[in-house]
């Protein structure tokens, strides 16, 4: 027994010393009780927090550091910045004693958010009561690939001595580990020091979808030679190391279309542009659209002459939020759409596009209105192919289209016919004067009057040359703009001379900017916008050198704008009022080209900083960007675009298409997230009379290029009521995260289909162009047989789905599953699904099915974890855990030593 009995004793002492270990880490405090009683606790004192934050990347980055009490209750302070990584915060807090503990939560753009319990204490005869806390902050795992793939081209391609440097990526909206992936490009800026930045216009990223691989190609320009490292999904191996300006054919079809996949041409096109000095403006809309083309450019060339000959109208008053200066009416499936889209925000949720199937030409047609005589001008354009490609073949003695050297080389020479002759690229067909407020809303479906709403036509020619109107296109007459001299440092210094501006506005009213702050917000037109025909883009660099504000970090956010538009920065900070109450405070910057200053105005130019308080995830935020405003309108396009991809998820080899029926501000947000538009020929705009559409939002259409078959579903969308007094986009973002427990929501929204089907190729040209002669394309599909994929594939000459595929849900009726779950698996959700018979009639679903899993990191829409962790434990473990686990194993020790005489233990 003296053994066990040894045992025993040793035993006792680990766990006295190890509980005393315990309790001296979990003081947190500089010194003991010290000699000094503690503070009555009605006493205001005066505690200290020295919070030391490190990364775990050379990053030098301003923490956001927030401190509440026990109760919860936010604490505020002052911050005094010692050393790079060492905070003093001191503040009055009434009550304070030895022991008090104090929360402390310290986040940074890109890593992991920690908050740590603090207690603070008296020492020796100092009457200050003190604490400390160290924070080892951990990156997350999509900074981290940021970080590391751009520190392995680097170590390729060498950043340093190269020429320049670009970065193509389909990081931002593809989500990774059930998040969105800002920070990987947080990762892609910090880990190129400088050499990729926004300003400069060398970070591309594609209009990616959720489900897409998360991709990055570094291309290094040098002496004219291009060199790349691409890398893909998420691999730290380069799948392609080698030349983008050298390519042949063997190595283009062998090489690089296989490894670099469907973005092949984009990369290829992008990079060469890029090289030959593309507008970096330009370069993005390319990259929105896919790749550069005779489309992109020509589509370029029409806005070149839209402004140059037809100078911008006016549609709606001024600072109406769906306001643009043209109206534009097209034929989906030719990239010139996507660049007028884009480069004159002629979004279809602003009803500032229409179109789908109603020509076979590449033609579109511009209104140009009047808001004072009501009439309008309607000037139609198109990029005749065949012209073109003479014309190349007649200057250069080449054909565009032999193998990829023929079609980069075409794209140069396109390159510099919109620099220098944009007219050789494109015809002005028709012009006709004195549009009628009936023949604009026959054509777009009624935009031009809020009171009148139409089907639209679209660009219906055998309506419009039925008008009897005369063509006037050959009495253009060109407009003269002058062009701006300024360096990319001068326009740097205008990002500047904002920040600081910002910076003694609010300092006017007692308020202090911090570099890297969260609660600030810059919105901007820069990235858009252009200052007497020069890209504003460095600004945006200015910016982030004073404040720290950027687009990966969603505190910089370029809105939506067309090119022509003023250049303003608006600096909005959330702040917290006496009363506890939040609120924002806005301060907009306009920039003046004549005079180089600043007009200033307390208040917002845009009015996306509305929901900034209420933390929308990142992609709904990037939406409503890219629909220039937040509204009502657009509210519900998040939900849809959820209800898609969790009800109707992309197998390999399938791709989105949709057809807007009832246009609304929601278009402009599903669109976008869905990575659909008229320029790729998967948006169409075929607006409808509520009485047409009824509660039809949009046509969804899902295409298999491996079984070439089409699915067709009408989604139908029922809006939820919220309380009287409550706010709508606190509670449409509480919906957004699968929050459905605010006692303002009243009724939940739903969603549901009436109508699903199979369609053969023909079939789907019909639905877009109208459904027939009957213009009505929901009443075409809900009149077509009810069919599965197997189906379609025996009409087709087929027999077994290949790969697997499924033919569920066209059977005449298909059953409801679970309602809605949010794709970041978040939430709990109350959506129904109908069904569909053979009529195609939809019949409401009573069943409700809840679904509440966990929250993934990011749901917030920042991104961050959150972890807890004490003040004095690493790697975020507890040392109590440690403790008991070690008193517990040497109690087991000392059991064993008991139980098991006459063995290994007892001997």
């Amino acid at each position: 027994m003296k053994k066990q009995g040894v045992i025993l004793v040793i035993a006792t002492l680990m766990a006295v010393i190890l509980c005393g270990a315990v309790s001296a880490a979990d003081s947190s405090t500089i010194g003991g009780e010290g000699n000094i009683s503690d503070v009555n606790s009605s006493e205001e004192a005066d505690p200290i927090l020295w919070v030391d934050v490190g990364y775990e990347y050379d990053d030098d980055i301003n923490p956001d550091i927030t401190v509440t009490d026990s109760d919860n209750n936010s604490v505020s302070f002052d911050k005094t910045k010692y050393s790079d990584t060492l905070y003093k915060l001191n503040f009055t807090y009434a009550g304070v004693t030895n022991g008090t503990v104090f929360n402390v939560m310290v986040s940074a753009p890109g890593y992991i958010t920690q908050i740590k319990p603090v207690t603070v204490n008296q020492a020796g005869t100092d009457p200050e009561f003190v604490g400390t806390a160290d924070f080892d902050m951990v990156a997350t795992d999509n900074y981290r690939l940021g970080r590391e793939v751009t520190a392995k081209a680097d170590e390729l391609l060498d950043f340093e001595n190269a020429e320049d440097v670009l970065c193509i990526t389909t990081a931002g909206l593809a989500y990774r580990n059930g998040t969105t992936t800002e920070d990987c490009l947080e990762g892609i800026l910090n880990g190129s020091h400088g050499e990729i930045s926004y300003g400069q216009g060398n970070l591309l990223t594609f209009q990616s979808i959720r489900t897409d691989p998360v991709d990055f190609c570094f291309v290094v320009s040098n002496g004219g030679s291009l060199l790349a490292a691409f890398f893909k999904n998420g691999t730290l191996i380069p799948a392609y190391l080698g030349t983008f300006s050298a390519i042949d054919q063997a190595l283009w079809e062998n090489t690089i279309t296989p490894t670099l996949g469907e973005h092949a041409f984009g990369y290829v096109s992008l990079a060469n542009a890029w090289k030959e000095g593309l507008s970096t403006d330009i370069l993005r809309q390319a990259a929105y659209h896919g790749h550069v083309c005779l489309g992109t450019i020509s589509g370029q060339a029409m806005i070149s002459l839209l402004l140059k000959y037809y100078p911008p109208g006016v549609y709606g008053d001024d600072g109406e939020l769906e306001a643009t200066n043209y109206r534009a009416v097209g034929v989906p499936g030719n990239s010139d759409d996507d660049a007028y889209i884009y480069s004159l925000d002629l979004t279809t949720g602003k009803r500032s596009w229409v179109g789908y199937n109603t020509a076979k030409d590449n033609m579109v047609g511009f209104i140009r209105w009047c808001g004072t005589t009501k009439l309008g001008t309607l000037i139609i354009m198109r990029f005749n192919e065949e012209t073109v490609l003479q014309l190349y073949k007649q200057q250069t003695g080449n054909n565009a289209y032999t193998g990829i050297a023929g079609e980069l080389a075409f794209n140069t020479w396109l390159i510099n016919k919109l620099e220098n002759d944009p007219d050789s690229l494109v015809e002005i067909l028709y012009v006709f004067e004195n549009i009628t407020p009936a023949i604009h809303n026959n054509l777009t479906g009624g935009v031009e009057s809020k009171s009148v709403v139409c089907d639209a036509l679209g660009l219906d020619m055998d309506y419009i040359l039925g008008l009897g109107l005369t063509n006037v296109a050959s009495q253009r007459v060109a407009t003269n703009y002058a062009t701006g001299n300024l360096t990319p440092e001068q326009i740097k210094q205008i990002g500047i001379d904002a920040a600081k501006k910002a910076i003694e506005l609010f300092a006017a009213e007692g308020i202090d900017l911090e570099k890297d702050d969260y609660d600030l917000t810059v919105f901007t037109t820069a990235g858009y916008v252009r200052v007497k025909e020069q890209v504003m883009d460095m600004t945006m660099d200015g910016i982030f050198q004073i404040l720290g504000s950027r687009l990966s970090r969603a505190t910089l956010l370029p809105v939506h704008n067309a090119r022509y538009n003023p250049l303003y920065f608006q600096f909005s900070l959330e702040k917290t009022l006496a009363n506890g109450t939040r609120t924002v405070i806005s301060k907009t910057l306009t920039y003046d080209p004549e005079t180089g200053t600043f007009d200033a105005k307390n208040g917002s130019s845009c009015i996306i900083d509305q929901v900034i308080l209420f933390d929308p995830p990142y992609d709904a935020l990037m939406a409503w960007l890219w629909h220039n405003h937040v509204c009502g309108g657009s509210s519900p396009g998040y939900l849809i675009t959820n209800y898609i991809y969790d009800n109707f998820p992309l197998g390999t080899d399938e791709s989105y298409s949709l057809i807007g029926t009832s246009i609304s501000c929601r278009d402009d947000i599903y669109s976008y997230l869905l990575g659909i538009s008229p320029g790729a020929g998967t948006y169409f705009s075929q607006r409808m009379t509520s009485t047409t559409n009824g509660k039809s939002v949009g046509i969804l259409s899902i295409y298999d290029s491996a079984t070439k078959t089409r699915r067709v579903i009408i989604i139908d969308w029922t809006s939820p009521k919220f309380a009287n007094g409550s706010n709508s986009y606190e509670e449409y973002i509480k919906l957004y995260k699968g929050d459905y427990s605010s006692p303002n929501l009243i009724f939940a929204p739903t969603i549901t289909v009436s109508a699903d089907t199979w369609v053969t190729e023909e079939e789907w040209a019909i639905i877009c162009a109208g459904g027939n002669a009957r213009g009505d394309s929901l009443k075409y599909i809900k009149g077509l047989p009810v069919r599965s994929q197997t189906d379609l594939i025996k009409m087709k000459g087929g027999s077994e789905i290949p790969n697997g595929g499924s033919s569920s849900q066209g059977t005449g009726s298909f059953s409801t599953g679970s309602l809605i779950s949010s794709s970041n698996g978040s939430g709990t959700n109350r959506f129904s699904s109908g069904f569909v018979g053979d009529s195609g009639a939809n019949v409401s679903a009573a069943t409700e099915t809840t679904t509440t899993t966990t929250p993934a990191a990011g749901d917030s829409g920042a991104a961050y974890e959150v972890t807890k962790a004490t003040a004095q434990g690493t790697d975020d473990t507890l040392w109590g855990t440690y403790a008991m686990v070690g008193v517990l194993f040497v109690l087991v020790l000392a059991g064993a030593g008991f139980f098991f005489k006459g063995n290994m233990f007892g001997k």
